[in-house]
């Protein structure tokens, strides 16, 4: 019996959003098309390619994020969030804690290299899958 495609859960513009207002500042985003682009990439990845990498997406999801610059401010900022929250609903997490300490600096240095074309999508993935904690069973 075969393995099916993965579920995942993803995050709708909303949603990073309200994630942009909690951890980033208080403000919408200036091009609103070019955020629902970034919610939409990982989800079309998945559909029309067969991705099954979460990290992949999360990447993917992350340099769409940062590249499209829907928000005035904190785009790369907003994508290590965003990215981190569709990895909490799927069973990871990057930070214990959003944009304080711990691995951050690792992730922001990446987080540039994207921007900055020096990496891909693919290698910020890479990077996510190996610093991810994987969070504990459900209650």
């Amino acid at each position: 019996m075969g393995m099916g495609p993965k579920t995942y859960r993803f995050l709708n513009a909303n949603q990073v959003k309200r994630l942009y207002a909690t951890f980033i500042a208080n403000g919408l985003p200036t091009q609103t098309e070019l955020l629902e682009s970034a919610v939409a990439s990982p989800i079309n990845i998945k559909h029309y390619t067969g991705q099954q990498d979460l990290f992949a997406l999360a990447g993917d999801f992350s340099e769409k994020i940062m590249k499209n610059h829907a928000f005035q401010d904190g785009n790369k900022r907003i994508a290590l969030v965003a990215a981190d929250m569709l990895l909490k609903i799927n069973g990871y997490r990057l930070q214990r804690i959003p944009l304080s300490g711990g691995n951050n600096k690792e992730l922001e240095q990446a987080h540039v290299k994207v921007v900055t074309n020096e990496w891909s999508a693919e290698e910020l993935g890479k990077l996510y899958a190996r610093v991810a904690i994987p969070l504990g069973p459900r209650t």
